[in-house]
């Protein structure tokens, strides 16, 4: 028997039961829950796969005298522990030959995962990546969620694939990755901050990652409101207004300037400020590639999405259009070369 729900599809025996106490809480949900009712016949979703897991999540359940729910299994255990192995293990290295070694690790398992692979789901990387950088406090995630789960799934992805981008282009400091990280995790908070991410907002977000500077021109002809498109306009520099009382919890603070670059472009007709290319750092151009990688749309974590993200994902980038207004061709250039060289060495391995 087939079940849908709300865009996970799956069948009776792919699920598994699991007791409440055993799952992981206070951090991201590593599986899709869900209650049968007695005839097995519908399956009600608790929380999906990426969500946040807060502990009165389980204690309503057990209080409504639930021992165990359902659980549709998305991630790898043994992959998940792979990577927050490798993470503590750059954040020990004691010399930068010993860093890179462990990136040429972490990056020969991400090509043999999610770019060679179509079976596994890149959320095992997510919670690596959250598990061992994430930084701000409950009520970061809790505005996430509340206002746009769109904004939340997409934080997710790109703060985790700015650490692979990060290592593709030789930034092997831990410290570095984790302040990036968080950078990436935040940088488009200010569109919360306008009130509500609307529909409206979230076309004009899209079509700007698919054709650099069409956000705005979108709003204006679509006849948006004044404050909307300059809420819109101004988002770089209200999420970087907002993450400025975490400063302190940064070891490389400057870094959290590159949220006020994101939306700039090369022939300088990006906003805010309408920057050129010769004004942008490397790492303000890092963070401009991972936010136009990941698109304005709910991901749904299924096994197989590893492929999606890091690979046609990545190649989408090259069809935007007006892509040479971005300053990311070295990005791109290094993405594929790195790739190439990690496909290349599982093949000689196998």
């Amino acid at each position: 028997m087939e079940f849908n729900v709300k865009g996970i599809t799956f069948k009776l025996e792919e699920l598994t039961t699991i007791k409440l106490s055993e799952i992981p809480t206070q951090t991201v949900s590593r599986a899709h829950y869900f209650h049968l009712l007695p005839s097995n016949k519908k399956a009600v979703l608790l929380l999906r796969a990426g969500d946040f897991v807060e502990t009165a999540f389980v204690d309503k359940y057990i209080g409504k005298g639930l021992e165990s729910i359902y659980q549709l299994e998305i991630i790898n255990e043994d992959d998940l522990n792979f990577y927050k192995s490798k993470w503590a293990s750059l954040k020990n290295a004691r010399t930068q030959k010993d860093q890179f070694l462990i990136r040429d690790e972490i990056m020969g398992q991400l090509a043999q995962d999610f770019w060679a692979s179509k079976e596994k789901s890149f959320l095992s990387f997510v919670i690596a990546c959250f598990e061992e950088f994430y930084i701000y406090p409950p009520k970061v995630l809790d505005k996430y969620q509340e206002v746009s789960m769109i904004l939340y799934t997409r934080a997710l992805l790109i703060s985790s694939v700015s650490c692979a981008v990060s290592l593709s282009n030789n930034y092997v400091d831990y410290h570095f990755i984790k302040d990036f990280y968080n950078t990436s995790f935040i940088m488009d908070f200010g569109l919360i901050e306008f009130g509500t991410f609307n529909f409206m907002m979230s076309m004009a977000c899209e079509s700007e990652r698919n054709k650099p500077g069409s956000g705005l021109l979108l709003l204006e002809n679509k006849g948006r409101s004044k404050i909307e498109i300059q809420a819109y306009k101004e988002h770089p520099n209200v999420s970087y207004r907002a993450v400025s009382e975490y400063k302190s919890l940064f070891t490389y603070p400057e870094v959290l300037e590159n949220i006020k670059m994101h939306h700039e472009k090369y022939d300088g007709s990006g906003f805010p400020n309408g920057y050129y290319y010769t004004a942008m750092s490397d790492t303000e151009t890092l963070l401009t590639f991972c936010d136009y990688m990941i698109p304005f749309e709910e991901h749904i974590f299924s096994k197989g999405d590893g492929h999606q993200i890091l690979s046609q994902y990545f190649e989408k980038i090259k069809l935007i259009d007006d892509e040479h207004k971005l300053p990311v061709n070295r990005l791109i250039t290094n993405w594929e070369s790195v790739m190439a060289w990690a496909i290349k060495d599982i093949e000689v391995a196998s």
